[in-house]
């Protein structure tokens, strides 16, 4: 039923301008029958014309049922459903065709602006048991494509996203990873996979991961950050 209520409010213009045609088809044909009615003389030209105008009343009163239906819906009952029911679209960014590692290739809505320290990660967010990172652990060595397990799976889930930094001022945070698909749905007994990274398509040093959890309003608890030692 809510998606139902849904599709009505997101194609209600569509609804509308389909049943306002429909509906004026049919009231010319009412008013050509009503003219053709007054103009008749014998039984069975005045027996036409009232089947005529019969019909159309009656698709008529369907027509208008539908408009006034579609109102009420998208007005009054649509609004009535929670965020955490409606759909949450997912930042545009291509998991399959875009090597995410790269930070040429990545999409620009999953960039921030602040430069950032060694010194200013904070792990605290990794308390978070319902958003955080399980492995790799804080300041481990890492190289080649790099696992990471954890749990994504915050109140109204809407997506999460892994990101790094490599600790330069005049850098920002860039996509590792993302996905619509909350990680420890069902209460799992052990972590699960977040995400991947190709760690050969960087350069070796020091960079910052976090794991960045949204629910459905844009609203997200403090990231779970690590710093991970890149070896060739």
């Amino acid at each position: 039923m809510k998606e139902f209520i849904l599709s009505i409010e997101a194609f209600q213009s569509w609804i509308y301008l389909s049943l306002g045609l429909t509906g004026l088809i049919y009231a010319l044909s009412v008013l050509r029958a009503y003219r053709e009615l007054r103009a008749s003389v014998f039984g069975l030209e005045r027996e036409r014309a009232l089947r005529r105008i019969t019909r159309s009343g009656a698709m008529l009163i369907l027509i208008v049922t539908g408009l006034s239906a579609t109102f009420v819906i998208s007005t009054f009952a649509s609004p009535a459903i929670p965020a955490s029911a409606r759909p949450t679209a997912l930042p545009t960014v291509s998991l399959l065709a875009t090597p995410l590692g790269r930070p040429d290739a990545v999409d620009a809505s999953f960039m921030t602006a602040t430069p950032i320290v060694a010194s200013a990660i904070d792990s605290a967010g990794c308390a978070n048991e319902q958003a955080t990172i399980t492995s790799p652990q804080a300041n481990s060595t890492v190289r080649g494509e790099i696992q990471f397990l954890g749990v994504a799976n915050i109140e109204n889930f809407a997506f999460y996203k892994l990101e790094y930094h490599d600790l330069r001022p005049e850098s920002t945070w860039l996509a590792i990873w993302a996905s619509n698909i909350p990680v420890c749905a069902q209460g799992c007994q052990e972590p699960e996979l977040l995400g991947t990274w190709d760690t050969t398509l960087v350069r070796s040093g020091q960079y910052a991961v976090q794991l960045v959890v949204t629910d459905t309003r844009g609203n997200a608890p403090l990231p779970c950050q690590i710093l991970l030692q890149v070896v060739p």
